[in-house]
C-alpha cells in the first residue's frame, strides 16, 4: 500500500517515500504533536491482514521498544489508522553499510570503528534476552558523524521464500513469518548471513548473532560475502558445508582480528565465540595495535611507538584472542545471559514444586511442562520428553532433581518418588512420598526429601526423609511439628548436617532458613527470613525473598554466615516457599522469570452460545477459568481461577464485576451453589495428586462472614451437587492411592442441616464423577467407567439401587439436567450432546443428538474431571469456556533465563573474604 505525501496516520504526516524492503515501505514522516521527524515502516498487507501474525509482531515490537542504546534504532510506537498498520521508528540519516560495501572494502581502522559499535548494540540487546536474528549490512546504517545504528532488531521478515530464480541471496527475504519466530524446525534470517543452526531450522540465540557479526566483519574487510551462491539453496549449502576464502583477508588484518572472525564463523556453535563482549574486547584492544598477519604495517600515527612495544603488544593481543576463540586452555569466560524459550504452545506445569533442575556438571536441564518432564542438553537446541513422566497435571512428573553424576533424574509422580535414566527406559519407583516439598540427591547416593501432610497431620509424617537411590524403606532424619513443612533439604558437611527451609502454610512470611546437625539434632536458624536456600561451591548460600535471589557468604565447616547478604537477581518465579531456579556446580544459573509462570496458564473467556451456535461474549476479563457454575437465579457465575494460586471467584453478570471469594495458601476448586443462592460450597487443600487430602468448606457468596469447614478427613473430597431442598450434598471422594494399586472414586451423601453426617451412596470398583441431582430431587445423573469407557448413567435418588439406565451411547461425561427436568446435556468427544428424558415413576431416555460441535473447552484431561459448562434456566443458551488467543498473545512466553559463568558475578558482588 503506497502512501502519498500529506497522508495522515494518526498524529503522523507522511512527507515522502524513503525506500522499500522485505518488511514493507518506509516513509519519512512528521510527528505533529512532538514536532519531530520519524520513519514509518508500513507493514505489508499480507502481514497486516493476518490477525495472528500481526498480534505476535505487535508483542515483539513492544519488547523491542524497551531497548534504549545509542547504537540501536529506537522504536517509538505502533500506529493503526484507516486499515494501515505501521511501525514508528527513529529516523536515521546516513547510508546503509550495504551501500558502503558496494563501493569496495573498508579500511581496517574504519571496519573496527563500525564493528565495535555493532558489537555494543548486540551485546546490549543480548543482556535483555533479545536476539536480532537478521543482522546483515542492509540493517546497519552509518550516520555522517560516524555513529552506527542497527535496525530491525528481532523483526524477522514476514514474507514467503524467495523464488528459485533469485540470484541475489544476500537480498533474499527472511524465509518465514514472525508467527513462527520462536519455534523449532523453522528457518529464519537472510540466507547469506544465517548461522548453520538457523539454516537447519533450529532455534536462533545470541550465538546466531555472533555468526552474522562474523559474516558482516568479513564482508567489511574483504568487500565480498563470506558465503555465496547462485540462489538461496546454494547459499545455505555454503553456510552448512563451505568455508570463507580466508586468503581474501588483507595482510594488514592482524592475527587477533583473523582469530576473531574465525571464532565467530565456527559452524559448531559450541566452539563458536559465545558472547559479543569477547568480540568487543578484542576490537577495543586491537584499535591501538598494528596489523600483523604478514610483515607488520605500521601507520604514521604509531611510528612514535617503539618497535619492541609494538611487537609485545601484538603478541599479547594475538595470544589473548587465540585463547578466547579456541578454548583450548579453557579460559574463564564472561558472564553471559541468554533466553531458553519453551516451544510455541508449551507451558510450564503448574506443580507447586520446582519446575527446573540443573545437572551438577551444568550440561543438562530438566523441566516440567505440558504435564510431563523434559530433558535438554545445554549444547542442543531441542528438548526431549522423558518417557514415563507424563500424566494429568496433578499426576505428572514434577520436582525434578539430578543424581551427582548427572545420569539419573529423580522426580515425584502420583504419590511416589521415582528415578529415570537420562538415556531412557522405564522409571523406577523408590518409595511412597505423598506430599513432597523438594528433594536432593546426596553424594552418598541417598535422596533427601521434605514431606508434609497438612490434612492428615495425625499420621505424623512431616519432616525430612532419606531413602537409598536404589529404593527401599525411607528413614526420617528430621521431625517437624504438626503443620510445618521442610522445603528443599540439602546435605552438608560430609553428611552430618542438613540445610532446609522450615515454614507453616498458614503463614509463609515466617519461613526461616535453618541448618540441623544429625549428630546432636540441634537446629540453628541461619536466616530469620528467606526461603529455598542452596549451598554452592563458591562458599555462599543462595536463597530468595519475594522473588529476588540473594547470596550470603557461608562457612560450611562452621555452619555459620560470614558476611552480609546481597540481592543479585530479581523477578524470579516463586510459589509459597518454592522458587524456580537451579545452579550447577560449574557455575551456571538457570531461572524462570516471574511472568513466565504466571503466564503459563492458558487464558480463557466466557461466552453464551445458543443452540444454533451463535455466540454472545461475556464481559469477564480473560483469566485461567475453570468449572463455571451459574447461580440459581442466573445472575452470577462461580468459577475457579487458576494461576500460582487457585481460588474461587464470582462474576456478576449484571454489574460486570469479578470478585474473589476464597483466599489463603491452599487451593480451592469445584464451586457448587446452594439452592437459595446465598452460599458456595467448595473443596480446599494442598496441591498434589488427585488423592491429596482435601476438605469441603462453605462461604457466603457475598464474601461476608467466616468460612465454615464442613468436613475434615485424610482423603480427597469434591462437592458435586446440592439437593433442591438444600439439605444434602453429594460429594465425590477418592481414597489414597497405594503403590501398585488403582484409584477409584465413589459418591457419598453429606447432610448440610444439623450435624454433618455422612452415608455411602454409590460405591463400586470403578470411577464415578460429576454427580447431578435432578430438579425434582428424585434422580441422579453421573458418569462412570463401568464399561471400560466413561458413559453417562441415571439412577433413582436417594435409593440408587432401585435401577440404573445408560443415557449416552458413544461415550459421555459431565451430565447436566435441564431445569425443566425433561432433558439431559452431556459432553461426548468434545461436543455438547442433548437427550430427551422422561422422569416419573420410572426413567426413559431418547436418542442423543449433538447441540454444539467442538471448539469449546469441554474436555481438558490435564485439569481432571469436572463439568466445564452450564446452561441457562430455559435451556436455550449454554455458558461455555473458550481459549482467548488475543489474551494469550499478550502474555510473556514461558521461558528460562540461562546465566553462564554466573559464579564470576556472584564472587565479584559477594566476596567471601
Amino acid at each position: 500500500m503506497s502512501l502519498a505525501a500529506g497522508t495522515r496516520l494518526g498524529v503522523y504526516e507522511v512527507l515522502g517515500l524513503i525506500g522499500a524492503g522485505g518488511m514493507g515501505e518506509v516513509y519519512k514522516a512528521k510527528d505533529t504533536h512532538l514536532n519531530r521527524t520519524v520513519a514509518i515502516k508500513v507493514l505489508p498487507e499480507s502481514l497486516a491482514a493476518d490477525i495472528e501474525r500481526l498480534a505476535r509482531f505487535e508483542r515483539e515490537a513492544r519488547t523491542l521498544a524497551a531497548l534504549n542504546h545509542p547504537n540501536i534504532t529506537q522504536i517509538h510506537g505502533f500506529e493503526a489508522s484507516d486499515g494501515v498498520k505501521a511501525l514508528v521508528m527513529e529516523l536515521v540519516d546516513g547510508t546503509s553499510l550495504a551501500d558502503r560495501i558496494a563501493h569496495g572494502s573498508l579500511s581496517v581502522d574504519e571496519t573496527l570503528q563500525i564493528a565495535k559499535q555493532i558489537a555494543e548494540a548486540l551485546e546490549a540487546a543480548h543482556e535483555q534476552a533479545i536476539v536480532h536474528r537478521d543482522l546483515k549490512p542492509a540493517n546497519v546504517r552509518v550516520r555522517p558523524d560516524g555513529v552506527v545504528k542497527v535496525l530491525d532488531f528481532g523483526l524477522a521478515k514476514a514474507l514467503e521464500p524467495a523464488s528459485a530464480g533469485n540470484s541475489d541471496a544476500a537480498a533474499s527475504p527472511t524465509i518465514t513469518s514472525p508467527a513462527m519466530m520462536t519455534r523449532m524446525g523453522v528457518i529464519l534470517g537472510t540466507a547469506a548471513y544465517m548461522s548453520p543452526e538457523q539454516a537447519k531450522g533450529r532455534l536462533a540465540d545470541k550465538r546466531s548473532d555472533v555468526w552474522a557479526f562474523g559474516c558482516v566483519l568479513y564482508e567489511m574487510i574483504t568487500g565480498r560475502r563470506a558465503f555465496q551462491g547462485e540462489d538461496v539453496s546454494d547459499t545455505l549449502a555454503a553456510v552448512l558445508r563451505g568455508e570463507p576464502d580466508w586468503t581474501a583477508l588483507s595482510p594488514e588484518v592482524s592475527r587477533p582480528i583473523v582469530a576473531l572472525i574465525r571464532g565467530c564463523l565456527e559452524k559448531d556453535w559450541r566452539k563458536r565465540i559465545g558472547d559479543l563482549s569477547t568480540a568487543r574486547f578484542i576490537i577495543e584492544h586491537e584499535a591501538d595495535a598494528p596489523a600483523g598477519v604478514g610483515p607488520p604495517v605500521v601507520s604514521r600515527m604509531r611510528r612514535s611507538v617503539s618497535m619492541v612495544a609494538v611487537a609485545t603488544s601484538t603478541a599479547v593481543i594475538a595470544a589473548c584472542a587465540t585463547l578466547m576463540v579456541t578454548r583450548r586452555l579453557a579460559p574463564p569466560l564472561p558472564v553471559a545471559r541468554s533466553t531458553i524459550p519453551l516451544p510455541m504452545g508449551d507451558r510450564f506445569s503448574n506443580t507447586g514444586v520446582h519446575v527446573v533442575a540443573f545437572s551438577p556438571d551444568g550440561r543438562r536441564l530438566a523441566y516440567a511442562a505440558n504435564g510431563r518432564l523434559y530433558l535438554r542438553m545445554i549444547d542442543r537446541l531441542e528438548a526431549t520428553p522423558i518417557r514415563g513422566t507424563e500424566g494429568a497435571d496433578e499426576m505428572a512428573g514434577r520436582g525434578a532433581f539430578f543424581s551427582p553424576d548427572g545420569l539419573w533424574v529423580g522426580f515425584w509422580q502420583g504419590g511416589r518418588l521415582k528415578k529415570v535414566s537420562i538415556n531412557g527406559g522405564t522409571p523406577v519407583v523408590l518409595c511412597a512420598a505423598e506430599n513432597p516439598w523438594g528433594a536432593s540427591w546426596a553424594s552418598d547416593n541417598t535422596i533427601l526429601y521434605g514431606q508434609s501432610n497438612q490434612q492428615g497431620a495425625s499420621k505424623g509424617n512431616e519432616g525430612i526423609w532419606r531413602v537409598s537411590s536404589g529404593g527401599g524403606t525411607p528413614e526420617r532424619l528430621v521431625k517437624l511439628e504438626a503443620g510445618e513443612v521442610a522445603e528443599s533439604p540439602q546435605m552438608l558437611r560430609g553428611g552430618r548436617a542438613i540445610l532446609f527451609t522450615v515454614a507453616r502454610p498458614d503463614d509463609w512470611d515466617t519461613a526461616r532458613i535453618v541448618v540441623q546437625s544429625l549428630d546432636t539434632n540441634t537446629r540453628q536458624v541461619l536466616l530469620e527470613r528467606g526461603i529455598d536456600a542452596r549451598y554452592v561451591p563458591t562458599g555462599h548460600l543462595v536463597y530468595a525473598i519475594d522473588g529476588t535471589l540473594f547470596a550470603v557468604p557461608f562457612d560450611v565447616s562452621r555452619l555459620a554466615l560470614t558476611g552480609p547478604a546481597v540481592p543479585l537477581v530479581e523477578d524470579v518465579a516463586q510459589q509459597n516457599v518454592t522458587v524456580q531456579f537451579a545452579i550447577s556446580n560449574e557455575g551456571a544459573l538457570v531461572y524462570v522469570p516471574r511472568d513466565a509462570v504466571l503466564g503459563s496458564q492458558a487464558q480463557r473467556v466466557l461466552v453464551w452460545v445458543d443452540r444454533q451456535g451463535r455466540e454472545t461474549a461475556v464481559a469477564a476479563p480473560p483469566r485461567a477459568y475453570g468449572y463455571p457454575r451459574l447461580s440459581p437465579d442466573a445472575t452470577r457465575v462461580a468459577l475457579e481461577v487458576r494461576g500460582q494460586e487457585q481460588s474461587i471467584w464470582v462474576w456478576d453478570l449484571a454489574r460486570k464485576t469479578l470478585t474473589r471469594l476464597t483466599f489463603g495458601p491452599k487451593f480451592q476448586r469445584y464451586a457448587v451453589w446452594t439452592p437459595d443462592g446465598r452460599s458456595v460450597i467448595f473443596s480446599s487443600g494442598e496441591r498434589g495428586s488427585p488423592t491429596t487430602p482435601r476438605s469441603l468448606f462453605r462461604r457466603r457468596a457475598d464474601g461476608t462472614g467466616t468460612v465454615e469447614q464442613l468436613t475434615q478427613s485424610a482423603i480427597a473430597q469434591f462437592p458435586q451437587t446440592v439437593t433442591p431442598d438444600g439439605t444434602l450434598i453429594v460429594r465425590e471422594q477418592r481414597p489414597p492411592t497405594q503403590i501398585g494399586g488403582t484409584s477409584q472414586s465413589d459418591f457419598v451423601v453429606l447432610r448440610l442441616d444439623g450435624e454433618h453426617h455422612v452415608r455411602p451412596l454409590v460405591q463400586t470398583p470403578f470411577g464415578e464423577y460429576n454427580a447431578e441431582v435432578s430438579p425434582d430431587g428424585h434422580w441422579l445423573a453421573y458418569e462412570a467407567s463401568d464399561s471400560g469407557r466413561f458413559e453417562v448413567y441415571v439412577r433413582p435418588f436417594p435409593n440408587v439401587d432401585g435401577g440404573k439406565w445408560q443415557v449416552s451411547t458413544n461415550g459421555g461425561a459431565q451430565p447436566l439436567w435441564a431445569r425443566s427436568g425433561h432433558e439431559l446435556f452431556y459432553e461426548s468427544r468434545g461436543a455438547l450432546m442433548s437427550v430427551p428424558v422422561t422422569i416419573g415413576s420410572t426413567f426413559t431416555a431418547g436418542t442423543p443428538r449433538k447441540i454444539l460441535d467442538s471448539g469449546y473447552l469441554l474436555r481438558i484431561p490435564a485439569e481432571g474431571p469436572g463439568r466445564m459448562y452450564d446452561a441457562s434456566p430455559d435451556g436455550q443458551q449454554f455458558l461455555m469456556l473458550k481459549e482467548s488467543r488475543a489474551a494469550d498473545e499478550q502474555r510473556p512466553l514461558p521461558r528460562m533465563i540461562l546465566v553462564e559463568n554466573w559464579f564470576e558475578e556472584l564472587k565479584a558482588k559477594v566476596p567471601t573474604k
